[in-house]
């Protein structure tokens, strides 16, 4: 296990921009630190504002860094990503580093407020949506930078989970039915972690096709495995009580690495000079390794979940 990168010490981010989902809790959180002891300039989207803002001022107390700033965005609705995409761009024209951290393990409920598979919509479809509205800004600060490589990242933090998700898609079934009026079932009859596994190898295909189009442009895409953590992620499935609940406690006890742990490969991709030049590819432990899913070499399959995903956001 690599687990102890640390940034070389001429690494800056004095000067950039970064803008992570989720950064309020887990490793998310660590990884606002972060980028603010390296001098960046922070937004933070997620939910809780207040929870949001303590994380942020015990930060700037920490590493003496004031350029941390909440941005409200529910993944839940693709509306609020816009909203605060919209937010964003109204108070910034650079973008050096996306984030996309954010995750659901189990939601609560089986759809979104705009009626796809909550996992699939949270997880994967939200960020799609945030990265595109944002990729014009992306695209002029990677200009600006004279288009080297690695000048601008996208990271997408997805899950060794997806190497086990089916690489058959029924597209159908990542939206609710028309006919459903309102939401019956129970997460308790979902497959969570089948549905979990697919969003997040929706994650690692988004990142191969982005790459692709943005070639020539400086702007480098990871997927990243951060690792099994021992965080808030796991705390609706401890709260189920029964044999799921008691599963869960014995693995997040034994089976998971710390939050700090878990921060270091996002942050490696994010600023470490040995991967500039490397993209669309996938990042276990500070380290570049295959996806074993048969998914990733499904050219078809990446196409299709491109096209439906520009269409489900079309109008955004």
């Amino acid at each position: 296990m690599v687990r102890n990168y640390k940034p070389h010490e001429t690494i800056s981010l004095v000067g950039k921009v970064v803008l992570i989902t989720g950064g309020s809790a887990g490793i998310g959180k660590v990884n606002v630190r972060q980028f603010a002891e390296l001098g960046a300039k922070v937004y933070v989207v997620a939910r809780n504002k207040e929870k949001t803002l303590t994380v942020l001022k015990n930060v700037a107390e920490t590493t003496g860094n004031e350029q941390l700033f909440f941005l409200y965005g529910d993944l839940d609705s693709l509306n609020s990503i816009k909203q605060a995409a919209t937010e964003f761009l109204k108070r910034e024209n650079r973008l050096h580093i996306l984030v996309c951290n954010a995750g659901a393990g189990t939601t609560g409920k089986p759809w979104t407020s705009d009626g796809f598979e909550s996992k699939f919509g949270q997880n994967y479809l939200a960020h799609f949506l945030l990265t595109n509205l944002l990729l014009e800004c992306l695209k002029k600060t990677a200009a600006s930078l004279q288009n080297v490589s690695g000048s601008v990242r996208i990271i997408n933090v997805s899950s060794d989970v997806s190497e086990v998700a089916s690489s058959k898609f029924d597209f159908s079934s990542l939206q609710k039915p028309a006919d459903t009026v309102t939401t019956t079932l129970s997460p308790r009859t979902l497959v969570e972690f089948t549905q979990y596994g697919r969003s997040k190898l929706c994650q690692v295909l988004a990142t191969i096709k982005m790459a692709q189009i943005l070639t020539g442009t400086g702007i480098s895409v990871y997927a990243v495995h951060p690792g099994a953590i021992a965080s808030d992620f796991y705390n609706p499935m401890l709260e189920r009580g029964g044999i799921v609940g008691f599963a869960t406690r014995i693995f997040k006890n034994i089976g998971t690495i710390t939050e700090e742990e878990g921060s270091l490969t996002t942050l490696y991709c994010a600023v470490s000079d040995k991967v500039a030049n490397e993209s669309g590819l996938f990042y276990d432990d500070c380290e570049r390794r295959k996806n074993k899913s048969k998914a990733v070499e499904d050219l078809d399959l990446i196409e299709e979940l491109w096209e439906k995903s520009c269409e489900w956001t079309k109008g955004y």
